[in-house]
């Protein structure tokens, strides 16, 4: 290392990182980097930029700083002074590998804020990753430079405003999704993105999703892009009116998934919520799982008699002459049970367990009653002995019923939409088939027999007709053409929001695989609103045009006003609503109201 001049150069940078690798590999000890190595920066110029006086000498100061390249250096800079108008020329070289007073470098934040935001990595494993390369970090530092990657993330995509927007004209225009996600206490991370580019234009995090909240982001969005081609939206009533405010003669799309699930919903809720309390109060999932811990206690079930029980069944063989009756009802026990988990991925109302868990335990009677194990097993017996009380419960047995007969009805309206069908592979993924003048003609058939029906006269079914009528004309939107280099282009935006539901699953998927919680209140509630800008960063396209013709994310970086990066980052500081530790403390009591009175009869 002695050999290495200590120039201050990107070239010394450059040949210092290869020797500190080949040192590393060959050797496996960091600590031959213990003592950092000191490096000399000056400005590249001693000509006053101002005036064009020769500058002066002003001072020089020192800082350890991490580079991701390098590992720890000890910088020395000179810093040149004008004589005559008095500017300050700092080192360039020093400013491009790192902000102003900083410890650590434009690529040591590009990592944290790549491990954390893109590769799902928490605090620990960046900073063990980090320490391994010689650069010493808390844990708290890597959380605050993730989020200040974010900040330089954000600044340099509002920068790059004017040449996304360019670039998306040149496609045809943009077809603006519009979506939002919370949880519990948490605020709504509300997300514009472009269908066509895939690029996420903006984020917020706003109180509610109400017209009075949307619609500045809304307008944040014209200004900055101009007019959507078309938008793709659920039915929110806040989005619904904040759009027809903003964007009022702009095609308006509804999701057609959230349309149906809305529909689904309204018609199913009740039955399903009556036949969950009744399965409830019978209390069968937990009496059930007491007859198969039975089988197991009686040695029953061993793993050789499954494998023999699934090679008989798999092979298609009537013979089970070498299966024990018990074996087969712990076999049927755990298939209805498991009825409460069965479906096709799309959730309620698409999937409705508790139906399907009745249904597999009226097959579990029939079942045991066919195959005459009750005259041989007594736990046999016990399992009928479980299920009898719900034959005998008409309230049950009416909710089920029901429940059937609009299940009937629901299912003919997604095969007649060609989305979410029953039975279909893909679940939340699916994007629905068919041509949208198919499609609306099999459903305005469908339409006119829910309407000529007169049994169908259920409230369920009046608020099925009414969301029919009163979306049609933004569900059955005709193709938008536009011009694209001066040709014409017809454009057919989605008929779902799934491009907005996918990124928000895979960014729950990414924070529950950082912080080991499946729960997001609190990662919404303290990331920051730009945050989703991260999942550009995957597009080529927009990585070139974020770049604006720098050769690396950090250089790009480097170029951002650091003072902008402040007030933003203290922006989004304040927008946190956090508690007072004393407030947490006083809350906590029980007895506060009374205390509280007390202290005021006593003034």
């Amino acid at each position: 290392m002695g050999c290495l001049k200590k120039n201050g150069s990107a070239g010394f940078l450059k040949a210092f990182s290869v020797h500190r690798e080949h040192i590393i590999m060959s050797t496996g000890n960091q600590q031959v980097f213990a003592n950092h190595p000191a490096v000399t920066f000056s400005p590249e110029d001693t000509a006053c930029p101002i005036c064009h006086k020769r500058m002066k000498v002003l001072k020089t100061r020192e800082r350890n700083l991490a580079l991701y390249s390098v590992g720890t250096i000890t910088a020395h800079e000179t810093l040149y002074s004008c004589p005559a108008c008095g500017y300050t020329a700092p080192s360039q070289e020093l400013a491009s590998l790192a902000p102003p007073r900083n410890s650590f470098g434009y690529d040591v934040m590009i990592y944290i804020g790549e491990a954390v935001f893109r590769h799902a990595r928490n605090e620990q494993e960046t900073r063990a990753h980090l320490q391994k390369r010689g650069i010493s970090i808390s844990a708290s530092e890597v959380g605050l430079l993730a989020k200040k990657y974010i900040c330089y993330l954000a600044c340099a995509h509002r920068e790059t405003t004017a040449a996304l927007k360019m670039h998306m004209q040149d496609q045809g225009g943009y077809i603006l999704h519009l979506d939002g996600t919370c949880e519990a206490d948490s605020p709504h991370l509300f997300v514009g993105l472009d269908e066509i580019s895939s690029f996420v234009l903006d984020s917020v995090k706003l109180p509610s999703e109400k017209k009075e909240a949307i619609v500045p982001f809304l307008r944040e969005l014209e200004l900055a892009y101009g007019k959507p081609v078309a938008l793709v939206h659920d039915m929110g009533k806040g989005i619904l009116s904040a759009v027809k405010e903003v964007f009022p003669e702009v095609p308006d799309v509804i999701c057609h998934f959230h349309f149906l699930r809305d529909i689904g919903k309204d018609l199913f809720q009740r039955e399903h919520d009556h036949l969950r309390s009744r399965l409830r109060c019978h209390g069968v999932q937990g009496k059930l799982r007491k007859v198969l811990q039975q089988c197991q206690k009686n040695q029953a079930v061993c793993t050789e008699d499954i494998e023999a029980l699934s090679a008989t069944l798999e092979s298609a063989q009537k013979s089970t002459g070498s299966c024990s009756e018990e074996l087969q009802l712990y076999t049927l026990i755990h298939w209805a049970l498991a009825g409460k988990t069965e479906g096709d991925g799309y959730g309620f109302p698409f999937d409705r367990p508790y139906m399907t868990f009745l249904t597999r335990l009226y097959k579990l009677r029939d079942t045991i009653n066919q195959m005459k194990l009750h005259q041989r097993l007594p736990l046999a017996n016990t399992v009928l002995a479980v299920l009898k009380p719900m034959w005998y419960d008409q309230q049950l047995i009416k909710a089920y019923k029901r429940l059937k007969e609009k299940k009937t009805v629901f299912d003919q309206l997604r095969t007649a939409m060609s989305i979410a069908e029953p039975a279909g592979k893909l679940g939340l993924n699916d994007p629905g088939s068919g041509t949208i003048h198919t499609i609306e003609a099999r459903v305005k058939k469908f339409y006119h027999q829910l309407v000529g029906n007169d049994e169908l006269q259920e409230i369920g079914y009046q608020k099925m007709r009414q969301q029919l009528e009163k979306y049609w004309e933004k569900l059955f939107a005709d193709p938008i053409v536009v011009t694209r280099r001066g040709e014409p282009l017809t454009l057919t935006p989605q008929r779902t929001n799934n491009i907005l539901e996918q990124f928000f699953r895979n960014m729950k998927h990414h924070y529950c695989r950082k912080s080991g919680y499946a729960a997001m209140n609190k990662s919404i509630t303290a990331m920051l609103s730009t945050t989703p800008l991260v999942k550009n960063l995957d597009n080529p396209e927009y990585y070139k045009l974020l770049l604006n013709g720098c050769p690396s994310l950090a250089e790009r970086f480097s170029q951002i006003d650091v003072t902008t990066i402040q007030k933003m980052f203290s922006a989004e500081a304040e927008s946190v609503q956090r508690v007072n530790p004393r407030i947490k403390k006083l809350i906590k009591d029980p007895k506060l109201p009374n205390r509280l009175m007390a202290m005021v009869r006593s003034a």
